[in-house]
């Protein structure tokens, strides 16, 4: 793989140096051209001819960083970038300060990424996270002057807030204090030695409940699936069970796993605490998917800066080939089923599931027109499951659990008797003004006063609480009181609740309590904190309210006190779209930076005490074309940090909050 090898060159170098270019295309018989023209797209590739530092500090700049001052740490006159311009001229060796995307260490902002490549093929990286201003001026200063570096800030070594009272349901071995022995491929693989002949897939003609009853009689493991109704935990909410059933039912002779752990969203950081304390979940889980779908290879896709995730996955799963629970030969059955990591090139583009398929196949990682989909046409151009690594490390659970033990560990409606609830449990991480910000595993349906308030969560606001965004900058900034129209009355309420009856009955229950406890008719404003943690209440909730920019919940939750200026953290978080968008659809690309421009035209007529006419208008015309011509979810929610400032916090577009 062209990008693997790439990414080893520059591990090696801490850049890619010509000859080494020339090298991997004479290896390869890849043309140079290509080499270069992949090598160009990703930006955690540094090319020779850039004229790379031998030290580089690479500073975060997303939400939480920028919440905790990262523009300053940037600014080029009176921040780092000025003292590396200082400590350049001093010892004659340039020394580079820039920003970079998230790091995803949020709960320990600021982080700064350091490099230090003094000799060729003698690299040095380094993780400093939640130090001061003097502290990374004092790490800066070591490092160009070629002083031993200060003891980093391993992932390994920093235990996060994580739940008070109880361990994470997710890991069964630890909470039946069972060995990591992957009893849960065992039980698939003992289940395979009781049929008469080997698992067939279902004929091509069958569906509904014709299907279900099928998988039930013939795959009851894969059944389980369903029962849990366990939901991709990466953003989109699509039931992993639906995946995996497609893949099986391929006739193909090649079929793939991707556990897709390119976790880069801002305010994002669960599945690196996963990888790294529970990564046998993980790799079983990826193994399981393999088996019960006729798979024949897995892989674990991960961001590059998870370095010490990267380590900790390739030593697991050299422990499960040598028990037998993946290679050549799984648990002595004849079965063949490899697993390993890849380790990406760098990009936020590549947490979409067809660009990052793109870049495994080495190239320019810009997502695919679809359909076709990944199912039938994946990696390969072979059917492939790509799973965001919480989905896959909660199947071990479930296979030796059973599917209804996970759909019962939901939140359920308070009150005597049997009361609706929601199903499952997940994990979110929470960042920003927040007394215990940390990876914290919950009942799906929690609601959000619970998660941030409780001791046993996140403990609290420091300060009074202003907005969240509930899913990193994707779902822009809820307030603390969303709005509610005077017109909902009686018969609109009762007819929502009616459309929703239609899909499910316990929906339409759990909403009617909802109403009945923080929506009483005549009130204009709805508490955020009572609002269930679940993606299905979510796109309920708008139905119902019609609001102004339909919210989403995803994995990272970044909460801010009242004090904080939403519309530069509206227009920081744009600036991550603009960055990150690959430059496929022309609209993205030109419409994120005009986002940008929209949005810093406000700040500047702000200070002035002037109007920005027009702004609203251009932001919805932004975004209908935007929505209607982008290939991916990116050109989607690009408009929407400023579309919800603008809604929500209007008044902050013509005056700068005080502290």
């Amino acid at each position: 793989m062209i990008v693997q090898r790439l990414r080893e060159i520059q591990n090696r170098f801490g850049f890619l140096p010509d000859e080494e270019m020339r090298k991997l295309a004479r290896e390869t018989g890849v043309p140079l051209y290509r080499v270069e023209e992949i090598s160009s797209f990703f930006p955690a590739f540094v090319l020779q001819r850039s004229n790379p530092a031998p030290t580089v500090v690479r500073v975060c700049r997303d939400m939480a960083c920028h919440l905790r001052g990262a523009a300053d740490l940037l600014d080029p006159k009176k921040g780092l970038p000025a003292l590396a311009d200082q400590l350049s001229a001093q010892t004659g060796k340039k020394v580079c300060v820039e920003g970079v995307s998230c790091l995803g260490r949020c709960d320990r902002a600021p982080v700064a990424w350091a490099e230090r490549h003094p000799m060729p093929e003698h690299v040095h990286a380094w993780v400093y996270a939640g130090k001061s201003r003097a502290e990374l001026e004092q790490i800066v200063r070591k490092l160009a002057t070629g002083e031993a570096a200060p003891p980093p800030d391993d992932d390994a070594k920093y235990l996060p807030n994580v739940n008070a009272t109880e361990a994470w349901e997710i890991d069964v071995y630890g909470r039946e204090n069972w060995p990591r022995d992957y009893r849960a491929v065992r039980k698939f693989i003992d289940f395979l030695g009781t049929l008469p002949k080997p698992l067939a897939a279902p004929p091509r003609e069958l569906g509904g409940k014709d299907l279900d009853n099928y998988v039930k009689e013939h795959h009851p493991l894969l059944a389980e699936l369903k029962a849990a109704g366990l939901l991709g935990m990466g953003g989109a909410g699509a039931p992993a069970y639906q995946k995996w059933l497609d893949v099986w039912r391929e006739p193909a002779n090649e079929k793939y796993i991707v556990s897709n752990g390119d976790e880069s969203e801002p305010g994002t950081f669960k599945d690196r605490e996963i990888m790294l304390r529970l990564p046998h979940l993980l790799v079983e889980g990826v193994i399981l998917a393999g088996l019960m779908t006729g798979a024949t290879a897995g892989y674990i896709y991960v961001r590059h800066e998870y370095l010490e995730q990267i380590h900790e996955l390739r030593e697991e799963i050299a422990r499960a080939q040598e028990l037998g629970a993946c290679g050549p030969n799984v648990f002595n059955t004849g079965r063949s089923f490899p697993v390993e990591v890849f380790e990406s090139p760098g990009g936020y583009i590549c947490g979409e599931q067809s660009a990052l398929i793109e870049a495994m196949e080495d190239r320019r990682s810009q997502p695919r027109n679809r359909p076709p989909e990944l199912t039938t046409n994946g990696l390969r151009d072979k059917p492939t499951v790509v799973n965001n690594v919480e989905t896959l490390a909660w199947t071990p659970y479930i296979i030796l659990r059973a599917g209804t033990s996970y759909a019962t560990r939901g939140w359920r409606v308070p009150g005597e008797g049997k009361q609706p609830g929601f199903g499952g449990r997940r994990i979110f991480s929470v960042s920003g003004d927040v007394k215990r910000p940390g990876v914290y595993e919950v009942p799906v349906g929690l609601p959000f006063r619970e998660l941030i308030e409780s001791p046993e969560y996140c403990g609290g606001v420091n300060g009074k609480l202003k907005a969240i965004a509930t899913s990193g900058p994707s779902g822009g900034l809820l307030p603390a009181r969303l709005p509610v129209d005077p017109k909902l009355d009686e018969k609109k309420r009762a007819d929502a609740v009616a459309r929703i009856r239609e899909r499910s009955n316990n929906d339409a229950e759990i909403m009617e309590w909802f109403m009945r406890t923080y929506m009483p008719i005549g009130e204009t404003t709805l508490d955020l904190l009572g609002v269930p943690l679940d993606l299905n209440f979510f796109r309920n909730l708008h139905a119902l309210l019609r609001l102004p920019v339909e919210p989403m919940l995803g994995a990272g939750l970044v909460v801010y006190a009242e004090g904080t200026d939403l519309l530069d953290q509206a227009v920081n978080f744009t600036e991550f779209y603009r960055n990150e968008s690959c430059g496929k659809c022309i609209p993205c690309r030109l419409g994120s930076q005009k986002l940008v421009q929209i949005g810093t035209e406000l700040i500047a007529s702000r200070e002035t005490g002037t109007k920005a006419e027009g702004a609203g208008a251009d932001v919805k015309e932004i975004t209908k074309a935007l929505q209607l011509t982008s290939i991916c979810g990116l050109g989607y929610v690009a408009p929407i940090p400023l579309a919800t400032v603008m809604a929500y916090f209007s008044d902050e577009c013509v005056k700068k909050p005080t502290v």
